[in-house]
């Protein structure tokens, strides 16, 4: 469906955050008593008004699927290089490429139980969207649960005043998984997030989204007679009770059925048509399946009422700070935020509507705080005594000497008394709790420099200030600062510029990025980070096992059954890789590496294919040097086929340790096998991305691995 021509929308990148930031903060408000009754949540709060995550001992940053489904399928669109024109099969190869599993994005609950891992299992028969969804194959109890509804805002949220095209966007992601009335309600959420861009009465909004579905659907007629309740009454508790008699949980089947709760989702709407907290507050209240309830709702409502209508009545934003956390069979932004997210969604999106790439804000640098509210991640650490109200952390104009907005560090330091402020790199084990398995690669590597550019407002003492990198284990638990940058002294009303080396010999990937301000006497005043930006390139080693915490190789993502250190195999510590069945990847690395050499020495004890993997982009996009049978392959690995690029007789026998190398220089790969050149090909379809090892069915031992890039 070809985009209508439309004009670039002012303030499309701000609503469009707005959008993202109002989705996760319903997942982060409904969380922690998710699944629960409105008699139960009001017993115990009342009305939900705030963030209650310590409440109940939870943290408030999780891994959700509400957010991970929607930020992974509607890369689709960019993978597929046809944008608006994106079939639904294309969406189903999405879900192939990224999603592990059993372990990330979804909820794994079993076929014919949950809709998702349903559709997934039928997308691994071979079935394509919209088949693998179908009420004809999976029945429509199991097709009208509520997935396709949660997954969806990414469809409106590319789609800024075309409801028409956001529909047809989410007919075709929700067909993956979903069918029926389920699908006629994903299309109501995403064009009502489309409309909210353009439109700021709520019922116009509605009625262009109802536009796009049959008038005698379910969903439909839920609209007319909820509508109808609530102009009947302004107490949406008396229309929660009609919602309840006709559309609740005994009427409908499954585990969390799309009926009961988007009618809950239209009450909300029709209640608060301009009030972000109020619509909030009657969704998380009104109980149900409420993360993903008040993640829709709110994904509407921050595009209608935007910034400023989001934090009206209570701050929404610094509490998450921003943070999300992205696990998926590519680990370049699984430790992310909301500004990151939505300007890759703004990228799609212009492309989408046929409007100029955004241009880059401050030279593209990684963090630049150029939209009011936006964190980057960073906090203050208040969780030890000694930095405990030490700082506080804000989104602010910028002051005089920089541009656009900036961070706001407002500290109070003394001897013993040290202010810390951070941002995650990678999602550490104390931030993983919540059901969703965390599989993550940091954006920082050995060989990389970080430089934060900032102002110094007005100082009262004489205070310090550098940047540190968290790198560490102690008892099994991340935990000591073993990075630090040079110190600054800050003075005031001048510019500061703070930098640091990860270094080489790191044994455990970063987990935070942070600014440290420390002084011998008592010290206060502000600090403006106008920008945090990365250059360098990534250069590793691990001369013996990868580093193991909790049974996760910490900073590797995996898709294999197994990962462990395997004592010592000819006189030295290896890590043993093994894959039950099918074929398993354990890699490292992200988006951004592009020319490398990555090699390893490998022992292959049993296995129908194994080898190294670059240029990772997911599980069905890689280049691979493998060993099969009596050969040696390069390949190219494609949505569900190998491209054999070249290939030879193998030079070894399996048990043996080889060390073996791939080199790549865009369109160059070359392949080596103790030092001597194997193979060679070129490949220009996948320029950049990261490396580690593939094993099907078999186990193979690994040691000595490095990446040196150029």
């Amino acid at each position: 469906m070809k985009s209508k021509t439309l004009s670039l929308l002012p303030g499309y990148a701000e609503r469009l955050y707005a959008g993202l930031l109002g989705k996760v903060i319903g997942v982060y408000m409904g969380r922690p008593f998710e699944g629960w009754p409105k008699a139960k949540i009001e017993e115990k709060w009342g009305a939900i008004s705030r963030y209650v995550h310590e409440d109940m001992g939870k943290p408030l940053v999780v891994a959700d699927d509400d957010i991970s489904g929607t930020l992974t399928f509607i890369r689709a669109l960019e993978d597929s290089g046809l944008y608006a024109e994106t079939p639904a099969a294309f969406f189903g190869k999405t879900w192939l490429n990224y999603l592990i599993e059993g372990k990330t994005v979804l909820w794994w609950g079993g076929f014919g139980v949950s809709t998702e891992h349903t559709a997934y299992t039928r997308l691994k028969q071979g079935y394509e969207a919209p088949a693998s969804g179908s009420i004809a194959l999976n029945g429509k109890l199991v097709a009208e649960q509520i997935g396709a509804q949660i997954f969806i805002d990414g469809c409106g949220l590319v789609a800024p005043g075309r409801p028409d095209l956001a529909a047809e966007l989410a007919r075709r992601a929700a067909s993956v998984s979903h069918d029926g009335e389920a699908i006629h309600a994903a299309v109501v959420q995403a064009a009502m997030v489309a409309a909210a861009f353009t439109q700021r009465d709520m019922r116009r909004i509605i009625d262009l989204a109802l536009a796009q579905i049959p008038a005698k659907s379910l969903i439909a007629r839920l609209h007319a007679d909820v509508r109808k309740w609530a102009g009947a009454s302004d107490d949406w508790r008396r229309t929660y009770d009609r919602i309840a008699k006709n559309y609740g949980y005994d009427k409908f089947g499954g585990g969390c059925h799309v009926i009961p709760n988007h009618a809950l989702m239209v009450l909300a709407w029709l209640h608060a048509p301009d009030d972000f907290f109020l619509s909030q507050q009657i969704i998380n209240t009104a109980g149900w399946d409420t993360d993903c309830n008040a993640a829709n709702v709110g994904c509407v409502m921050g595009v209608k009422v935007g910034l400023a209508g989001i934090n009206a009545r209570y701050d929404f934003q610094v509490p998450p700070a921003d943070r999300i956390i992205l696990p998926t069979a590519e680990g370049t932004r699984s430790s992310t935020d909301v500004l990151i997210e939505a300007s890759h969604l703004e990228r799609i999106g212009r492309v989408v509507m046929g409007w100029p790439a955004p241009k880059k804000p401050k030279d593209g640098a990684w963090h630049h705080f150029d939209m009011p509210g936006a964190l980057h991640g960073y906090r203050s650490e208040d969780g030890a005594y000694e930095t405990r109200g030490a700082a506080a952390v804000s989104n602010v104009p910028a002051p005089r000497g920089l541009a656009g907005r900036a961070m706001r560090i407002a500290f109070d330091v003394s001897a013993g008394r040290t202010a810390r402020i951070s941002t995650p790199v990678l999602p550490t084990p104390p931030e993983t709790p919540g059901g969703y398995r965390i599989e993550a690669s940091p954006h920082l590597y050995p060989g990389m420099t970080v430089t934060a550019a900032a102002q110094v407002g007005q100082v009262e003492g004489a205070a310090h200030a550098k940047l540190f990198i968290r790198c560490g284990v102690q008892d099994g638990k991340v935990g000591q600062l073993l990075g630090y940058g040079p110190a600054q002294r800050l003075r005031a009303d001048k510019p500061l510029r703070l930098s640091i080396e990860l270094p080489a010999d790191l044994p455990w990937p970063a987990w935070d990025l942070g600014i440290q301000i420390d002084s011998a006497a008592r010290a206060a005043g502000d600090l403006f980070i106008d920008r945090i930006s990365l250059a360098g390139r990534p250069n590793l080693r691990w001369p013996d096992a990868l580093p193991i915490l909790s049974g996760i190789v910490a900073g590797w993502v995996s898709s294999v059954h197994a990962a462990y250190p395997f004592g010592v195999e000819s006189g030295q510590p290896a890590t043993a890789i093994g894959q039950n069945a099918g074929r398993g990847l354990l890699v490292t690395g992200n988006a951004d590496w592009a020319d490398y050499t990555f090699s390893a020495k490998l022992s292959i004890k049993v296995a129908d294919l194994a080898g190294l993997v670059v240029r990772h982009q997911g599980l069905e996009r890689y280049i691979a040097l493998v060993k099969i049978g009596e050969k040696m392959q390069l390949l190219r690995r494609w949505y569900g086929s190998d491209e054999i690029l070249a290939e030879a007789a193998c030079p070894f026998a399996d048990h043996d340790w080889h060390a073996l190398s791939l080199e790549v220089r865009s369109p160059r790969i070359t392949a080596r096998c103790d030092g001597r050149q194997l193979l060679a090909a070129s490949d220009d379809r996948l320029a950049r991305g990261g490396a580690g090892f593939l094993c099907e069915v078999g186990r193979i031992s690994v040691r000595s691995i490095s990446l040196k890039s150029r």
